[in-house]
């Protein structure tokens, strides 16, 4: 069961379209990252021209990439992590503790990211019409800086939303959880 089948239904379809979403711009910028080399490969060995200033529009959508796919892992509670504690405990109730306090460490640890990102974003912002900007294409830095500020601000809003469904429902979440892992190891 998704984090947003335990929201509220009004909630819970945006949530799934934020998602969709995230996951459709995923899939185009990994699409980009690829064929853009492919082609500088091919402009570099074959036809012996450069292209000009890809790594000037690869960064941004890198960074779009890079923290949007972070926030989906947030929703997807998929983060990697380095969790020894997991093993320790035997009850659904003290791994439901583990997790919610593990949830509320994250969140928080993401609130102070995101003041932060919104500090650097507003601070590329103010200087307006001097930004910084890449040399050649003159993208503004903000372009990126957004794409961290979003990334960070979906990672707090997932993470919210995972803390009120460990509140909400308890312990139940991650039997349900389990339930659900034993059920897909037994189809494959």
């Amino acid at each position: 069961m998704e984090l947003a089948d335990r929201l509220p239904s009004g909630i819970g379809r945006l949530i799934k379209e934020l998602v969709a979403i995230k996951l459709a711009i995923s899939a185009i910028a990994t699409l980009i990252l690829p064929a853009t080399f492919l082609l500088v490969v091919i402009f570099r060995y074959i036809l012996h021209w450069d292209l000009f200033a890809y790594e000037e529009w690869l960064l941004p959508i890198s960074f779009w990439l890079y923290f949007l796919a972070s926030g989906v892992a947030s929703y997807q509670d998929t983060q990697i992590r380095a969790d020894l504690l997991e093993t320790c405990f035997k009850s659904i109730r003290s791994k439901w503790i583990r997790h919610l306090l593990l949830h509320i460490i994250e969140t928080s640890i993401c609130c102070f990211m995101l003041y932060w990102t919104f500090l650097l974003l507003a601070n590329g912002i103010s200087q307006y019409p001097f930004w910084q900007k890449t040399i050649a294409l003159k993208i503004p830095f903000f372009v990126a800086h957004l794409g961290i500020f979003v990334g960070v601000l979906f990672m707090v809003l997932y993470g919210m939303l995972h803390v009120y469904v460990l509140l909400r429902f308890g312990p139940q979440v991650l039997e349900d959880k389990i339930a659900a892992n034993r059920e897909l190891g037994e189809e494959n």
